[in-house]
């Protein structure tokens, strides 16, 4: 049962309308959160985003900087309008759900909190039904035969009811069985649905075969993680130590070597320069950034903070670590993909190189501003470590993951750094519980034209992996892997 409370009139439906024992054992529970949504709210209106800010955790406090969330709140306002009423959605957990309904768009609020009042994480997007969502049902594979097609179609048809998406590619693995689902267009206008085979830009999910890769190196003797990186680099890097501290291999692989999130940092107008150029001018533009390149401009980093010790997110330390890879096997990254990666795991369509024949069977990418891209062989130094994959393999992945079977994939799942109780990094993974407390690793993946979901949950034997072509919102597809776990059936529902 829902209740819809109308910030305008003040009328608050009360928690005796819930059913049964629902509503004698959580109602005073969830109505304090209830309470803890309508102050958010109400802030949100009146744009006293500051005071929404304050209410982060400590945790929380580490993982984003002062002022990320007053003005993430201050551009969504924009598009929202006021918030004029709420529904109480779903609590489990730490997880508390609501719509808010605003006057020119709605929103799905998940407050993470074991404590009224004090947010632990929040996730905020448009994965809700919309007063404006599309009515005319899109193109899909989807039999709708058994629980798990009903699950999967509720979640692809929220998702699907943006007016800018484009196509989406929906892998589900659940206790061995591998199942697929298709749905929009490869190109828009196209009428084509993509497949399990369609290739899309995995983003920085390529990060996580690094990572794994990583492992792989450690165990074949070729270096340590907790190694000073200068050892595997030609010249001297004195700027690469803080108080001291040298950065780690280690520290590469889990986003705390201080290194810079680019190698080199764009003016406004050198970055609308590049937006502008064609296809092969971009690629040829890329390519041209070598590990020579990289290595040349590694000597201008300045580290402002003791490696090991702070977050921040870096593509650059990540191709740092595919650079110190190539040189510790005396091998290319594409030869270290196919040994590791396509052999060992069955994954012949996860490269960065692609023949012309595999280019066909690529989805057409849309970026921010509905551009189609479509998607070049990128192998330069610049951004992050990138490859392209498919449904298909990228569900091989995701079994290899939960079965652990290689020791490089155990070794990459082993928490790296943060506490145990709090988001963490293994090497290249993202590690953390869910709202119901239960073990995740992920990575989410973007590129231009392109969103990727990956996500394992070891404790259900559950992996899911989504792909789109097009840049809309990473957090919608988040929302819409979190609201597809929530409606998956139980395994002796599958069939």
């Amino acid at each position: 049962m829902l209740y819809l409370r109308n910030l305008s009139a003040a009328v608050i439906l009360s928690g005796s309308l819930l059913h049964g024992a629902m509503a004698q054992t959580q109602a005073p529970r969830f109505a304090s959160y209830q309470q803890f949504n309508d102050s958010l709210i109400a802030q949100y209106n009146r744009n006293d985003f500051a005071a929404s800010e304050a209410y982060r955790s400590a945790a929380l406090w580490q993982l984003e900087p002062a002022g990320s969330m007053t003005k993430y709140l201050a551009g969504l306002k924009e598009k929202t309008g006021r918030i004029v009423a709420t529904v109480a959605l779903k609590e489990q957990g730490k997880r508390h759900e609501f719509e808010w309904k605003g006057e020119k768009q709605n929103l799905r609020v998940a407050l993470i909190s074991s404590t009224p009042g004090v947010l632990d994480d929040y996730t905020i997007s448009d994965f809700i039904a919309q007063p404006n969502q599309r009515t005319a049902p899109a193109l899909t594979d989807n039999r709708l035969q058994t629980s798990l097609d009903a699950a999967v179609h509720r979640a692809a048809t929220l998702y699907m009811q943006h007016p800018d998406v484009a196509g989406l590619s929906i892998g589900v693995y659940q206790q061995g069985k591998m199942s697929f689902y298709n749905y929009g267009e490869v190109e828009k206008g196209s009428r084509k649905l993509p497949t399990a085979n369609t290739f899309y830009d995995m983003g920085s999910v390529a990060k996580t075969f690094v990572g794994t890769l990583l492992a792989q190196a450690v165990l074949d003797k070729k270096l340590r993680l907790n190694d000073d990186i200068r050892q595997y680099l030609p010249g001297q890097y004195p700027n690469l130590s803080y108080e001291g501290q040298p950065i780690r291999v280690v520290d590469l692989a889990n986003h705390t070597s201080g290194m810079p999130g680019t190698a080199q940092v764009y003016s406004p107008a050198r970055k609308e320069w590049q937006n502008n150029l064609s296809l092969v001018e971009r690629t040829a533009y890329y390519n041209k950034y070598s590990a020579d390149s990289l290595l040349h401009d590694m000597h201008a980093f300045q580290l402002a903070t003791r490696p090991g010790t702070i977050y921040r997110y870096s593509g650059t330390a990540m191709l740092v670590l595919q650079l110190i890879l190539e040189r510790v096997y005396q091998q290319p990254y594409e030869q270290l993909v196919t040994k590791y990666v396509q052999k060992r795991f069955g994954m012949s369509d996860t490269k960065r190189v692609l023949s012309a024949a595999e280019h066909q069977r690529y989805a057409t990418g849309y970026d921010s501003r509905q551009k189609p891209q479509q998607h070049p062989n990128y192998t330069g130094y610049w951004g992050g470590p990138n490859l392209s994959s498919t449904a298909a393999d990228l569900l091989k992945y995701a079994a290899a993951n939960l079965k652990e079977q290689e020791p490089a994939v155990r070794l990459a799942h082993q928490r790296t750094s943060g506490p145990e109780s709090a988001v963490g990094m293994g090497l290249g993974w993202m590690l953390d519980t869910d709202g119901n407390g239960q073990q995740r690793i992920s990575h989410n993946g973007q590129s231009i034209g392109f969103n990727t979901r990956f996500v394992l949950y070891p404790e259900q034997d559950l992996g899911i992996v989504l792909l789109v072509n097009e840049n809309i919102s990473q957090s919608r597809l988040t929302e819409m892997e979190q609201f597809l776990k929530q409606e998956l059936p139980a395994r002796a529902q599958l069939k």
